[in-house]
């Protein structure tokens, strides 16, 4: 049985069923909602939680405000009481100080301490299923509060990012798909296909449009247009999507895009495009952190006659967060691996420089310089 069936069949058997995901990225985000979409036409217990803030670029997203940002997961600490001798007549309690009495009045006779066991009550639900999160960790505080969740309920990992650690029961994760939405439109068209409706598919569609830049992104492949054309078919919004995501884009970014313009430098010999901004820029723009983080994307849409891109955001006086995004077949993660990145999308990664932004940026291009040179023979 493949994994897809496999966690089919674990949809199928559960009655109650928690999605999870990081909640930044638009395509985990949506393809999140569409399964929670599903699994309600399922007549499933479904919830759906972000571990982080949604961003509010999303929030044209059909259900993107049923998302949660807190569930109560706290198990209950459980009394049984066997009744086979005497039922229970009277139930009541008395609450003291640092002590909490239970009263049981039997119908006749007496309870003994033998009628009597403890046990801790299980976690509401049946199923976990994590979409487009590469590991547990990833989930920040809320793994580290409720890590028990994911050792006594099946976890099923949905992602197509080779960072992904495999962490759960059930690993449908598909290198060659570009997009976790992607995956759950295969998942669920081999559960049941006549249960995509327009929202389903507005909101995959939007995942695809989202990861893949609008079918610009070097890795979008025909079946990438095969499945769009499908969700298209099924009533996909495309048009109120590409508004949202492409022709509603914030004064505050319009105005950072202008002073990344502006401070863009080029190294012609590895195919770099970079550039920095500092503090002074992010409070003259007015720029939220979802503009800050469409500012790497909007690099590679618009200065396509380079291959890498770096961009530098100054957080504070020694204190520099740095995106940098690859066409080419290298491995970020390894090449400012001292800097412990992360994966934020294909081909990207972000992470922090124990440094003012223009050592900052003095030191990834250094490291870009040195690194690409060493592995052009071999590109």
């Amino acid at each position: 049985m493949d994994v897809i069936q496999q966690i089919i069949s674990k949809i199928s058997e559960a009655q109650s069923i928690l999605i999870i995901t990081s909640g930044q990225n638009g395509d985990s985000l949506a393809a999140s909602l569409a399964l929670h979409a599903f699994l309600k036409k399922l007549e499933k217990d479904a919830a759906l939680l972000s571990a982080m803030p949604v961003s509010d670029r999303f929030d044209f997203l059909p259900g993107a405000d049923k998302v949660l940002d807190r569930i109560d997961l706290n198990k209950s600490f459980v009394i049984d009481v066997s009744t086979k001798k005497s039922q229970v007549a009277e139930l009541s309690y008395k609450k003291e100080t640092d002590r909490l009495s239970i009263f049981l009045k039997p119908n006749q006779g007496e309870f003994a301490g033998s009628d009597i066991s403890f046990r801790s009550s299980n976690f509401p639900y049946d199923l976990v299923i994590l979409i487009g999160v590469s590991s547990l960790e990833q989930l920040g505080e809320f793994y580290s509060q409720h890590a028990e969740l994911f050792f006594d309920v099946p976890v099923a990992n949905i992602d197509f990012r080779a960072s992904n650690e495999n962490y759960g029961q059930y690993n449908l994760v598909l290198l060659p798909a570009t997009s976790t939405s992607e995956i759950v439109l295969d998942l669920i068209n081999k559960f049941e296909s006549g249960l995509i409706d327009e929202t389903i598919a507005t909101q995959l569609l939007a995942g695809i449009i989202a990861e893949t830049n609008s079918f610009q992104h070097v890795r979008t492949t025909p079946q990438t247009f095969l499945k769009a054309s499908q969700l298209v078919s099924l009533g996909a919004k495309q048009q109120e999507i590409i508004s949202h995501l492409y022709k509603t884009k914030s004064l505050g970014l319009l105005k950072l895009w202008g002073r990344v313009l502006a401070r863009l430098n080029q190294d012609n010999n590895i195919s770099l495009v970079y550039s920095a901004i500092n503090q002074h820029d992010m409070q003259r723009s007015g720029a939220s952190i979802s503009d800050v983080d469409a500012i790497i994307k909007e690099m590679a849409a618009q200065l396509g006659f380079a291959k890498i891109f770096l961009f530098l955001k100054e957080d504070a006086d020694q204190q520099t967060t740095a995106y940098c995004l690859t066409m080419l077949p290298v491995n970020l993660l390894m090449i400012f691996s001292q800097f412990e990145p992360k994966t934020v999308s294909p081909g990207t990664i972000k992470f922090s420089i124990n440094q003012g932004v223009a050592q900052a940026e003095k030191t990834a291009v250094e490291i870009l310089q040195s690194e690409i040179s060493r592995l052009k023979p071999a590109l």
